[in-house]
């Protein structure tokens, strides 16, 4: 058990996930168990929050510091944080809390190191995966199998469809090993300090593959419609380029319904392994002492404008409109709900700091939403912003 002003925390950090693919938002299609019973019984989940830029680094420099990305420059993929920066997780392990991350990195330069920002920097060993009973599969972002010939309308589909998984009962990627890893540290923790555990995930990140059961839950005819401008000069050029060089126009409703599909089975995957890691909280007894925090970095085009992935510089709501839920410790309030507040990613640290008593040691631009969780009201922002990051040409 930790002290009323040091709860657990768990931040869950699917990459890439639409706002719109979860069943409590209203979404028929969406398979999101874990998560709708959450918010039926413990937690706020923010229907219009907001990534600050729709792609990977940018926005977790973002969420990490909150400050947007042209404060100190974090625009592209290549502009991580540096070592005189701030960054959430460096400050709860200077403050007394254990830090475990397991899963991707797009934040901080991976030559100098983890040691600042995290007490363990998880990686499964052959005798995890063997524990486990898995065989451990390649990762789908390196393997291309998938893709068609240069000029086919495959070659920048991202799409490989059902994963086999050679008799196992999952497709034994580098998500499940952080995942399962997660649950035995969880299971396993007897250390006196609070516990942080970071899961920055792959999935639903394309290649779009899943393995059953995940890729047979999903029912195709509920899957809303995809998102097709009327008058394409009233978007940016950007897309339009896109599209054209893609090659995917000639797509047939029911090939972008079965990709649509793919994704969403994606997501129920990662819905599923974020309920296995929630009920090791609860075997432990630290449920209820825990912070939970579940959100993406950005959303992914799935379809949507005849585009697949995502890309800068371009604002749309399958990009920019992010799942945000959080569950408080058992001590803070909350009225669980759907809530329409307009939010921003940058306001997850400034809550942190406040359900923690931390004080900021840099000037940042979030908000806390603790008002917001307890019901006081439902009114946080006026507007919310995204930025692009590249420069013309």
């Amino acid at each position: 058990m930790t002290g009323s002003d040091r709860p657990h925390i768990l931040i869950f950090n699917p990459d890439q996930w639409r706002g719109d693919v979860l069943g409590h938002a209203g979404n028929p299609a969406a398979v999101t168990p874990n998560l709708d019973r959450m918010v039926r019984t413990d937690a706020v989940s923010f229907r219009n929050a907001f990534c600050q830029n729709p792609v990977c680094t940018p926005s977790r420099c973002s969420f990490m510091t909150g400050w947007y990305p042209h404060v100190r420059g974090h625009r592209t993929m290549h502009h991580m944080l540096r070592a005189d920066e701030p960054c959430l997780l460096r400050t709860l392990k200077d403050n007394g809390w254990f830090v475990w991350w397991g899963g991707k990195n797009d934040l901080v330069p991976a030559q100098h190191g983890y040691e600042s920002y995290c007490d363990v920097k998880f990686s499964p060993t052959a005798e995890d995966w063997r524990r486990w009973g898995h065989d451990p599969k390649p990762g789908l972002q390196g393997w291309t199998d998938w893709r068609g010939a240069p000029g086919s309308d495959t070659y920048y589909s991202f799409f490989a469809g059902r994963l086999e998984t050679g008799g196992d009962s999952i497709y034994a990627d580098g998500d499940w090993a952080m995942v399962l890893g997660a649950v035995d540290f969880i299971r396993s923790y007897r250390g006196e300090k609070p516990l942080c555990v970071y899961l920055p995930l792959t999935y639903p990140h394309p290649p779009y593959g899943v393995e059953e059961p995940w890729h047979g839950m999903i029912r195709r005819d509920l899957i809303p419609a995809r998102a097709v401008p009327n008058d394409w000069d009233a978007k940016p050029s950007l897309l339009r380029g896109l599209r054209e060089r893609f090659g995917m126009k000639g797509w047939t409703e029911d090939r972008w319904t079965e990709l649509r599909a793919v994704y969403y089975g994606m997501c129920a995957r990662v819905d599923h392994q974020f309920g296995l890691v929630v009920e090791a909280l609860r075997e432990a007894g630290m449920y209820d002492d825990t912070a939970i925090f579940f959100f993406s970095d950005h959303g992914d085009f799935t379809g949507d404008y005849g585009l697949v992935e995502k890309t800068q510089n371009t604002f749309e709501d399958c990009l920019s409109r992010v799942p945000f839920i959080i569950k408080p410790p058992k001590w803070i309030p909350a009225q669980p709900r759907v809530s329409d507040a307009l939010v921003e990613l940058v306001d997850f640290p400034a809550t942190v700091e406040a359900m923690t008593g931390l004080a900021p040691r840099h000037s940042h631009f979030g908000r806390s939403l603790l008002p917001v969780l307890s019901g006081q009201c439902d009114e946080h922002r006026d507007a919310v912003f995204c930025e692009g990051g590249r420069l013309h040409g």
